[in-house]
């Protein structure tokens, strides 16, 4: 009989044990039916509970975060507190009630977690850019973008990812599985909050809105990455180089640039890319999609960044000044090309040959001569490009399409570089001036040419005389006097006539003008018509 208690002693433990596992269950299910699941939403609640390490699978927690000692086995299956005196008004199997919102819940710290949600309150800080959190487990997860660490691996490509449920929307693009369809358009998404975030585009909702500027966004991530805007604050800082970044997503897209890693590509011409929405802008290639139209000369676009730059062509907003020279631009990345010619700095050198270029499309058509590539196909009549700019503009050719028209004269282009250059007929802008005698030109390559005047440099050599020229045109005229000259040397019927052979000396022309040299074929031929 002695026997007997301590057996019941010694089995209390593994029976409390028992009743907080079965309450941690309950606690988890409780969070699911709630609507808590930490990698589901970026902003979820958090308790005390939620922040073990079985609330999110692989997560780990921090060193520098703290673990609340737990509660007895006996407190935690029987709880601190007793159910309200409204329990049976709250619902069946749900007795917690929140008093702001009347939302129900079957424990009380899954009502603890929903509060905060109304309170606002965020207990759990980043020791390192001070970001807040409701729950530890988002802490836990906000800390591997300070430590780099991603855990989970794609085992088909390698790619890997900081949470578990980034990798799982991951793998449906290998399956090619999007089952999150908008019933509005024909978008499909891997998961559900991009599907809701997507729909706020139909519905021109923006629920998220900044206290500072009034500027409202459709998600609240894009509103706290604008919000750090007005604080100027870069906490992300690059582990290889100095930089530091607001956004962890530009800090993952400046990681490329060490690692040279580009890991979306094209399905159809197999070009990679380091962003996905390069990717997706590539894609429009291919497709000839072209959803951004202009409501005034109704060109259409393939970017959203680039209907934009075309209203400015009639709008004629050029905001991006140069400091040194004063000339405006209507793009900032034309202000800092730009930039270099006052500096002289070509920093996209060429692998194969050294050549170097102050533009990178200059680097990339560059490299086009080594490779002989061209990749840019019409779908119309087969014609091959190396750039993209110049499938585009062919293309515009079997539409007749001349979107860009001058405001003074009516005449339309097909590019919008040209429109430009014909603005300065009517307003007699010459922007690009000769630094030695100051003349200006209108065109860059005018200013190009010109500089060889005084450089004394003649890269345009005849191949048949070897005489060398300045400029083409030069080159092209002097062409035309070796054609003239065969010319007049053939017969009628196109056969060389013979010629004599050339005197040994000097000799004198029948009216006793000057000797002429056998040297000069020109003098001679002239000589031999006039004796003729």
């Amino acid at each position: 009989m002695d026997g007997l208690p301590a057996t019941a002693a010694s089995r209390r433990p593994e029976l409390g044990e028992a009743r907080v596992h079965e309450g941690r269950v309950k606690d988890r299910k409780e969070d699911q039916e709630s609507g808590l699941q930490p990698e589901a939403c970026e902003d979820d609640p958090a308790g005390d509970r939620a922040d073990d390490r079985e609330g999110v699978p692989g997560a780990r927690p921090s060193p520098q975060v703290t673990q609340a000692p737990r509660r007895p086995p006996r407190r935690a299956a029987q709880g601190k507190r007793k159910p309200p005196k409204d329990a049976e008004a709250a619902g069946p199997g749900k007795p917690w009630k929140c008093e702001d919102c009347g939302k129900a819940f079957r424990y009380c710290s899954a009502l603890t977690l929903h509060r905060r949600t109304h309170t606002g309150e965020k207990p759990f800080a980043c020791p390192q850019c001070g970001r807040a959190f409701r729950q530890r487990v988002h802490l836990t997860l906000h800390l591997r973008v300070h430590t780099g660490e991603r855990p989970f691996a794609c085992a088909q490509c390698g790619r890997a990812f900081s949470q578990g449920s980034y990798l799982a929307a991951h793998r449906r693009t290998h399956a090619g599985e999007r089952p999150h369809a908008c019933p509005d358009c024909d978008k499909a998404f891997t998961r559900p909050a991009r599907l809701a975030q997507h729909r706020r585009v139909h519905t021109g909702e923006r629920p998220f809105a900044c206290g500072q500027c009034a500027k409202a966004f459709r998600g609240r991530a894009a509103l706290r990455e604008h919000q750090r805007v007005h604080s100027d604050q870069k906490p992300l800082a690059c582990a290889l180089c100095p930089k530091a970044f607001r956004f962890p997503s530009a800090l993952l897209r400046h990681r490329r640039t060490h690692t040279a890693e580009r890991p979306f590509a094209c399905g159809q011409c197999g070009r990679t890319f380091a962003q996905r929405a390069h990717l997706a802008q590539h894609r429009r290639v291919h497709t000839g999609e072209r959803p951004y139209r202009c409501a005034e000369c109704g060109a259409s676009f393939g970017q959203s960044a680039s209907l934009a730059q075309h209203l400015r062509t009639h709008t004629g907003e050029r905001p991006f000044a140069c400091g040194q020279c004063g000339r405006t631009f209507a793009q900032g990345a034309h202000l800092a090309q730009h930039r270099r010619v006052h500096t002289g700095e070509r920093p996209f050198a060429c692998g194969a040959c050294g050549r170097a270029f102050s533009h990178r499309s200059h680097l990339a058509q560059h490299r086009l001569r080594h490779t002989g590539a061209r990749p840019y196909k019409c779908p119309k009549c087969g014609a091959s490009f190396g750039r993209v700019s110049s499938l585009l503009e062919h293309q515009k050719i079997h539409a007749g399409e001349k979107p860009f028209r001058c405001g003074d004269c009516g005449q339309a282009f097909r590019q919008g570089a040209a429109l430009s250059l014909h603005r300065r007929t009517h307003t007699g802008e010459r922007p690009y001036s000769c630094p030695e005698c100051g003349k200006a030109f209108r065109h860059r390559g005018s200013l190009i040419q010109h500089h060889l005047v005084h450089t004394g440099e003649r890269p345009y050599e005849c191949g048949g005389c070897g005489r060398a020229f300045s400029f083409c045109s030069a080159l092209t005229r002097h062409q035309r006097t070796h054609s003239d000259r065969e010319s007049h040397q053939r017969s009628p019927r196109g056969v060389p006539t013979a010629q004599p052979p050339p005197p040994t000396g000097p000799r004198r022309s029948p009216r006793g003008e000057k000797p002429v040299s056998p040297s000069d074929p020109a003098e001679n031929s002239g000589d031999q018509q006039s004796q003729s």
